[in-house]
């Protein structure tokens, strides 16, 4: 008798265990995962990662990308929320669930913010003018390291007077221009600087015999000039986006011709040919994002 109560009470404590491993599902189930997205962000980027059997509490999920540990600020069954931590590169992004361990099958690139910035009193002289052959150097301008340079092949864009040039295409034929040996290019955009927010789908022209590609000439490209006042004012509402010597993209708002950017330029007090221009930058290759 005494047997068969130990077998009994035995046979209950099993089944007991085996019940309770049945009802705590998340404990055993191996996790899926279906998708990761976006594949890309900057940090602090909300990713979700959807897929099955996750666990329902986030204190038992670990999201790591490339290594760096994230945030997981919310979890279903379905999906976890997480965003790209500080410190995170481009890696593979590593999910621990229920005792299983799964990596990503894409990498996933961490992206380097936009840059937004104003450029203030960037001289660009010149010689001549008034019927005499303009010359002189044209003041040359990176966007990636957000200032002025003196390189043969490191600059985007590039002013003298009112004319600018871009690091692609070929000799306009005008004095003492730089020599191309980028991809450059630029298009005149219409509309609020803030509206412009991708350089996607646009069509880009470059430097080429006899013109530029950002247009010269009241009127034509990013100014008029008022023959009354003598005074060079940006055109309101024209942007110009531009395609660096490397192939990444960039939006300029042109505010002033002369020093110090007043808001009514007199052509015998305020000197000119002195830019103050805001612009956006996009550090990231073969992305067009430009807000």
């Amino acid at each position: 008798m005494k047997t068969t109560l130990k077998l009994f009470t035995f046979l209950m404590v099993v089944f007991s265990f085996l019940a309770c491993s049945d009802d705590d599902g998340d404990a055993v189930s191996e996790f899926t995962v279906t998708t990761i997205s976006p594949e890309s962000g900057t940090v602090g980027t909300e990713i979700r990662i959807t897929g099955t059997d996750f666990p329902s509490d986030a204190s038992n999920i670990s999201v790591s990308f490339n290594g760096i540990p994230a945030t997981v600020t919310s979890v279903s069954t379905t999906e976890i929320v997480t965003t790209v931590p500080s410190g995170a590169t481009s890696g593979q992004i590593e999910i621990s669930a229920n005792g299983f361990r799964k990596t990503s099958a894409a990498t996933f690139t961490v992206l380097s913010n936009l840059v937004s910035d104003t450029v203030s009193n960037l001289e660009a002289p010149q010689t001549g003018g008034q019927g005499q052959p303009i010359g002189g150097p044209f003041t040359k301008f990176s966007f990636e390291t957000g200032a002025v340079t003196d390189s043969e092949t490191d600059w985007d864009i590039a002013f003298r007077g009112t004319t600018i040039a871009v690091n692609g295409g070929t000799a306009t034929g005008t004095n003492e221009e730089p020599t191309r040996n980028g991809n450059g290019g630029a298009t005149v955009q219409n509309g609020i600087f803030s509206d412009i927010t991708s350089a996607d789908g646009l069509s880009f022209d470059q430097d080429a015999a006899g013109s530029f590609a950002v247009p010269a000439g009241s009127g034509e490209g990013w100014y008029n000039y008022n023959p009354a006042t003598f005074t060079v004012t940006p055109i309101p509402g024209r942007i110009l986006v531009f395609r660096t010597h490397d192939g990444k993209f960039a939006k300029v708002e042109i505010i002033s011709y002369y020093r110090d950017a007043p808001a009514e330029p007199d052509a015998f007090l305020n000197e000119s040919r002195v830019y103050t221009f805001n612009y956006v930058y996009n550090p990231n290759e073969g992305e067009t994002a430009l807000e």
